[in-house]
């Protein structure tokens, strides 16, 4: 016991003794813990984000044992098909590896009978779903076995956010009728406020029901298979188990299943593959941030232990042990991380906050894990452990650098110019190397990062997004058969025309950055058919004759007019991607060509229009014609409304446009189209800001390191100034001599940093656009950013010690 209060006391007297230190150099002190707070909230920050995003998308009571299952064609290339009604009866039928194998497909649902109708995100799931993941209702139950059977399916269950936000927390809605689609459903609970699976997203529940017909279908692929592993079954296993009746399904319905086995993926590496990219990259940066912040302060308190080791000398020859002195150095280095953690845990939560704040809500909620991110208990661990290995790193190298000195020599030596060189001072130029070529592979990937976005915003959409607003509209397809259909849209064109500034609308079955359309296959007429292997698909949209005219683009040839309807010869508008890849010598206007999915009837080519970005900012035009609207009606289409003014003025009473031609139908994503385009940005946005300011800090803090080294030179050196100034040095002599050595650490940081930098970048090539990880402009300019910041750094001391009096310098022994 006594032994462990005296332990106790030394600890307490290292402590006080290193807070004594640190207030006794306060710019020392301030510089190191702004340093380290950089570093560790960095690394909480991006560990918030990883924790959320891959680490756990989802938590339900048996997560480990949750997969997601999907087809998978090799030779294809195609790893993640949704599934076909007709092979996932056979795999819950056959399957001897699952406790529940289910399914859950997106669908959208109507609610009217209100005054202001309303379409919800939701989803049509097996009956046993919620009990695959382990979910209970809070307020009333979920789906029982058998409401997954047709006539029985009239029920759903409510997000909370739902029930709270339309039905105002009334307790009473568990019973209540619903008009969803048209059809009559009874709410039979509400879901916990934490369910959001497959994302948040979906606010509507509802079983779905196999027809027979459905159930023999092996063609439409539209389904998400979620699957509980039995116990003792492992994702291996459950995977051979399913490859076993695909090939029997492979030999039963060759036209349909030929080359298609089952993919099992565990849940939360499924659902978190998109952004493991961009988390992943993010984390190798941070990780860099702290290795520079921990080089950093390990380079100050190294320079202020070499001032120290005629102390530390003393103390060793008056008995001190060296693991003694070791500890109280470490205790030193303690208070500068815990306070750096501390303050950095601050940072972090706001800076956690402002990044969700920075993501659009329509994009977000499709981000599964999104709302998790957060500075969270596990989050606070991780900065404690942070702050606990930083202290390690950046303390344990002085402490045993400068704690076996010689003896003799220290005892005789004093003064600035002591321990002027040496191992210690090695270490220094090493930790300087280290810190240079680090931020340099950190500038390049955020230099990359940059450029990309810069390139991506500079090319054109195709249109022009501004003073435009869109809104889509579906039609129930028995309340809406064709003729139907057509009327409705020519009805609401005409009254939309009519609204004040409005100057072109139009109507599409894919708004632009929506995601390009059906895809169709095709063949040209005169032509050898292609290759079953080399089939082409392109995207295919039904427009309306002013679509163009809306968006702003001209029109080679002639634009679809009012003729072009059923009854008229079938024509098609091709873009320029599409012409100048299938026609690159001849002119693509007159051409025929077949569609597959339209009976192969001949369509001709009548205009070729300019390519627009119909996926997302970041991927080049595709191949993609148009069709007219009159001649393939569709039941899902965009309109797309120009003004001259300001577009949110005119949303109002396009709404009221859309009840005047039928009061129960809903318009949803209803939105300027600069809203849309800054929505598709926004991940490359958010990117591309965090590695620019993690960029600009490492950029700043490896220009402290090397001006702390240099400034400790010069003060080291100043007596060997004095001299050489009282010799007759010239001031350009002295530059050269003390700027010198950084210089020589920066040119083999610079090399090293581009040898890794060529390694490193390559992971990001997934996020470039326009430019490749090897690009030399980014990798040239960067290095003379960096090199012109060192040499400020060197520069700064080497001003001082050219104006040093020679008469003061030569005293300084």
């Amino acid at each position: 016991m006594k032994w462990g209060l005296s332990m106790l006391e030394i600890l307490w007297h290292d402590v006080r003794y290193s807070m004594r230190l640190s207030l006794a150099n306060p710019s020392f002190t301030m510089i190191a813990v702004i340093t380290l707070v950089f570093g560790i909230a960095a690394n909480t920050i991006i560990f918030s984000v990883a924790d959320a995003l891959i680490l756990r998308p989802f938590d339900f009571p048996q997560q480990e044992r949750l997969v997601m299952v999907w087809e998978h064609n090799p030779q294809a290339g195609i790893d993640h098909l949704p599934v076909a009604p007709g092979n996932f009866i056979d795999w819950r039928q056959q399957s001897q590896s699952f406790e529940r194998l289910v399914t859950v497909a997106p669908q959208s649902f109507d609610l009217t009978g209100t005054d202001q109708p309303e379409r919800f995100d939701g989803y049509q799931v097996s009956a046993d779903f919620f009990n695959a993941l382990g979910v209970k209702a809070a307020l009333g139950r979920t789906f029982l076995p058998g409401e997954d059977e047709p006539g029985r399916n009239q029920v759903v269950v409510l997000k909370d956010g739902l029930w709270r936000r339309r039905f105002g927390s009334d307790s009473n809605i568990v019973g209540r009728m619903l008009t969803l689609d048209g059809k009559k459903f009874t709410v039979i609970g509400v879901l916990p406020a934490a369910f959001n699976f497959p994302s948040s997203a979906g606010e509507i529940w509802a079983p779905m029901a196999f027809s027979e017909q459905m159930k023999r279908d092996r063609a439409a692929h539209f389904l998400q298979v979620v699957g509980l592993l039995r116990p003792d079954v492992g994702i291996e296993q459950a995977g051979a188990d399913l490859d076993v009746i695909s090939r029997r399904t492979q030999q039963q319905f060759p036209e349909t299943n030929a080359g298609f086995t089952a993919n099992v993926v565990a849940m939360n590496e499924d659902f978190s593959r998109f952004s493991r990219i961009y988390v992943t990259v993010l984390m190798g940066v941070v990780a860099f941030m702290l290795l520079i912040a921990c080089a950093n302060v390990a380079n100050m308190l190294i320079g202020r232990a070499l001032t120290r080791r005629a102390e530390i000398a003393v103390r060793q020859a008056l008995g001190a042990s060296r693991w003694r002195l070791i500890r109280q150095m470490l205790t030193e280095s303690l208070p500068l991380s815990f306070a750096g953690g501390a303050i950095g845990v601050v940072l972090s939560i706001l800076s956690v906050n402002l990044l969700k704040r920075g993501i659009p809500e329509d994009f977000a909620k499709f981000i599964p894990g999104f709302e998790h991110i957060a500075v969270n208990r596990t989050a606070l661990l991780f900065t404690l452990a942070v702050s606990a290995l930083s202290s390690l790193l950046f303390g344990l190298l002085p402490a045993w650098q400068t704690t076996n000195p010689n003896l003799i020599k220290a005892l005789k030596q004093s003064g600035p110019g002591a321990w002027s060189a040496g191992s210690g001072h090695r270490l220094r130029h090493a930790l300087i190397v280290a810190e240079v070529a680090l931020s340099l592979v950190l500038l390049i990937g955020a230099g990359l990062m940059i450029r990309s976005f810069v390139v991506m915003m500079r090319e054109e959409l195709g249109f022009d997004p501004h003073n435009a607003l869109s809104f889509q509209i579906s039609l129930p397809g028995d309340k809406y058969p064709e003729e139907k259909r057509r009327s409705f849209f020519d009805e609401l064109l005409i009254q939309l025309e009519s609204l004040p500034a409005v100057t072109a609308v139009g109507a599409t079955s894919s708004l632009p950055m929506s995601g390009g359309g059906n895809k169709t296959s095709f063949e040209i007429v005169g032509r050898t058919p292609f290759e079953k292997d080399e089939q082409q698909i392109v995207s295919v949209c039904a427009v309306t004759p002013g679509y163009f005219r809306a968006l702003g683009l001209r029109v080679s040839g002639r634009e679809f007019a009012a003729q072009d309807n059923k009854h008229s010869e079938g024509v098609v508008i091709v873009n320029e991607t599409f012409a100048s890849r299938f026609f690159p010598n001849e002119k693509a206007i007159g051409q025929r060509i077949t569609r597959e999915d339209a009976g192969n009837k001949p369509l001709e080519i009548v205009g070729v229009v300019g390519d627009i970005k119909t996926n997302g900012l970041d991927e080049a035009p595709e191949p993609s014609f148009y069709v007219p609207y009159a001649q393939d009606s569709l039941s899902d289409m965009g309109i797309f409304v120009r003004t001259n003014a300001d577009p949110t003025l005119i949303a109002a009473p396009a709404r009221n446009k859309v009840m005047n031609v039928d009061p129960a139908r809903p318009v949803f994503n209803l939105k300027t189209v600069d809203r849309m385009a800054y929505e598709r940005a926004s991940p490359k946005r958010i990117m591309t800001a965090l590695m620019g300011v993690l960029a600009i800090i490492a950029l700043l803090m490896a220009g402290v390191g090397l001006y702390a080294v240099i400034v400790n030179v010069v003060s080291q050196r100043t007596h060997e100034i004095g001299v050489r100034l009282a010799l007759g040095a010239r001031s350009w002599d002295i530059l050269c001599l003390t700027t010198g050595q950084g210089v020589k650490l920066t040119l083999m940081g610079l090399a090293l940093g581009l040898a890794g930098a060529f390694a490193l970048t390559r992971v990001m090539s997934p996020l470039l656009y326009g430019i490749t990880a090897a690009d030399p402009l980014t990798f040239i300019l960067i290095s003379l950013l960096l090199f012109c910041v060192a040499l400020l750094a060197c520069w700064l001391p080497a001003r001082r010690a050219i104006r040093v009096d020679p008469m003061l310098a030569l005293r300084c022994e």
